[in-house]
């Protein structure tokens, strides 16, 4: 059983990562789901960031995946959705005892809190290949980084899914898809396995 930090997106703590944390917890784990915008939920990611730059902006978002991660010293899994790989990276970045992080819908460079990624930390990245807010930056950036092949020491594993929704496993959205939820669920179980 792995002990998890699952950060939310830019919408807050919505149901729908309730949900996403149940199912992830389905596998005998346990999954801890702090909540960084103290209760506050958002109808659109544009509101959500904006609440972010109020707060102090990402950096702020970043120190305070740290201070939830001394909350929970037995955590050895760190996960993101969106906004949340943010508070992610820093803390498996910077925290030897993350084991795993786990990047959803979203994802931020290996070196953005330390000159290199922890050899220790397996890194499982889940983005729609269709999604605006990922497709530009995000996916390109994760695939240079990703294994292959011809590269299969690299520091990531990628998967790539069929969507052009942003939010597809948060089942409080619009773009809610079950059916890439589950896909992305067992692929976290095989990794935690």
């Amino acid at each position: 059983m792995a002990q998890i930090i699952l950060f939310h997106h830019a919408l807050g703590l919505t149901d729908g990562v309730r949900d996403l944390a149940e199912k992830i917890a389905s596998g005998g784990h346990q999954v801890h789901t702090p909540d960084l915008f103290d209760g506050a939920v958002f109808g659109t990611p544009q509101e959500g960031i904006a609440h972010v730059e109020r707060l102090g902006g990402f950096d702020r978002i970043a120190l305070e995946g740290m201070r939830v991660a001394a909350e929970f010293p037995s955590a050895s899994v760190v996960a993101g959705v969106s906004m949340g790989v943010v508070p992610a990276h820093k803390a498996a970045q910077t925290v030897p005892a993350f084991r795993a992080c786990i990047d959803i819908s979203g994802f931020v460079p290996l070196t953005a809190f330390a000159p290199l990624w922890q050899p220790h930390t397996a890194l499982q990245v889940h983005l729609a290949s269709e999604d605006a807010w990922v497709r530009d930056e995000d996916l390109p950036l994760a695939r240079s980084i990703a294994a292959t092949d011809e590269n299969p020491d690299a520091p990531a594993v990628l998967f790539e899914y069929e969507s052009a929704e942003h939010l597809f496993m948060d089942s409080s959205t619009s773009g809610y898809d079950a059916d890439l939820t589950d896909v992305v669920v067992r692929r976290i179980h095989e990794l935690l396995a």
